[in-house]
């Protein structure tokens, strides 16, 4: 006899590491270097939480679902933030040794 108390609950395990790995990716925006990979992780995790969560059948889908958006977000967040145009900013000074002589104006010598 099968025990009526035992449930088959959805693996909600994969779909809630994409939601806090999305999450820290989305917190850790300003370093891509961390943003980027937890972003890259949480949206295999979340997908292999759909794919996981449709086989068992009856299980629901909205950690998996609001884990790989979470994650998708951080990880084009990530991206977006590396590649940002950095020549905006202050650029260094150039040293006199290599500025290049500005253009004088032909100026004749006196006549005698």
């Amino acid at each position: 006899m099968s025990d009526p108390t035992t449930t088959h609950d959805p693996p909600l395990g994969l779909g809630l590491t994409a939601v806090v790995l999305g999450s820290v990716g989305l917190l850790l925006f300003f370093m891509p270097v961390l943003g980027v990979p937890l972003g890259g992780l949480g949206v295999l995790f979340g997908l292999a939480g759909l794919v996981s969560t449709v086989r068992v059948g009856r299980a629901t889908l909205r950690w998996s679902i609001a884990g790989t958006v979470v994650s998708a977000l951080a990880l084009a967040i990530g991206l977006a933030i590396a590649q940002a145009p950095s020549g905006y900013g202050p650029s260094r000074p150039i040293p006199l040794d290599e500025q290049p002589v500005p253009q004088r104006p032909f100026i004749p010598p006196p006549e005698r």
